[in-house]
């Protein structure tokens, strides 16, 4: 019984965190949008959707706008941006994204020191000019519950 008690509160404490964290970005302003620092030879795929990020009250990042890649490959471990300081996840977070790949699924690997590393499917590498970030997001804080 004590055990059950004991679960039963530390839930509540979560809950209780939660509502006042929502309850204070109820409050606040939305951020505005910030430019990706991208790395390597990757590049802006298309001025009217420059890659960006944001970090909105409720700890979580989110992402838009198109990623260029060099050489029209997506090459498995190339490192793509660097987030700075204020955007980096307290634990190692892996974000899905869309590209004109046609058959591999591509992901980004964000560590806990802000860097951005593009994961190909079964490694190696794929032909593909872009990375869509649109609708891409991950928590910040190491609360899963």
């Amino acid at each position: 019984m004590p055990d059950t008690i004991a679960e039963l509160a530390r839930r509540l404490a979560a809950l209780e965190r939660r509502v006042t964290v929502l309850e204070r970005a109820r409050r606040a302003p939305y951020p505005p949008w910030r430019d990706v620092p991208l790395t390597g030879d990757t590049t802006v795929a298309d001025a009217a959707q420059p890659p960006q990020m944001r970090a909105n009250p409720w700890n979580t990042l989110e992402f838009s706008g198109r990623i260029g890649l060099p050489g029209g490959r997506a090459v498995d471990e190339a490192v793509v941006a660097l987030l700075p300081e204020g955007f980096w996840p307290a634990v190692p977070r892996t974000i899905p994204v869309t590209s004109d790949a046609a058959r591999r699924a591509l992901h980004l690997d964000i560590d806990t020191q802000g860097q951005v590393t593009l994961r190909v499917q079964d490694g190696g590498s794929v032909k593909a000019t872009w990375l869509s970030l649109d609708s891409a997001s991950c928590r910040t804080d190491g609360d899963d519950e």
